[in-house]
């Protein structure tokens, strides 16, 4: 689990994910590039309350890109297979 504070000063934890939530975000994406936003939304709370890909969207632009690089430092292979 790893706490991030955001631009507002809310603090985003995401938790420990599990083989079922890859697959899922594996089945519901509609393409590889949409993998990481599905897992960011499944594993992500803000302030105690799960988020939907709405909240994500509407996020300002630096919060999402540190979401994005936690969960790419946490899940590195996420990163490796764009480059494949």
């Amino acid at each position: 689990m790893k706490e991030i504070k955001l631009s507002d000063g809310r603090i985003a934890v995401i938790k420990d994910g599990k083989g079922k939530d890859l697959f899922w975000a594996q089945r519901n994406a509609t393409d590889s590039s949409e993998i990481i936003k599905l897992l960011i939304v499944r594993l992500t709370e803000i302030d105690g309350k799960p988020i939907t890909e709405d909240d994500l969207d509407e996020m300002p632009i630096a919060d999402v890109m540190l979401l994005i690089g936690e969960f790419s430092k946490e899940f590195s292979f996420l990163s490796q297979e764009k480059q494949s």
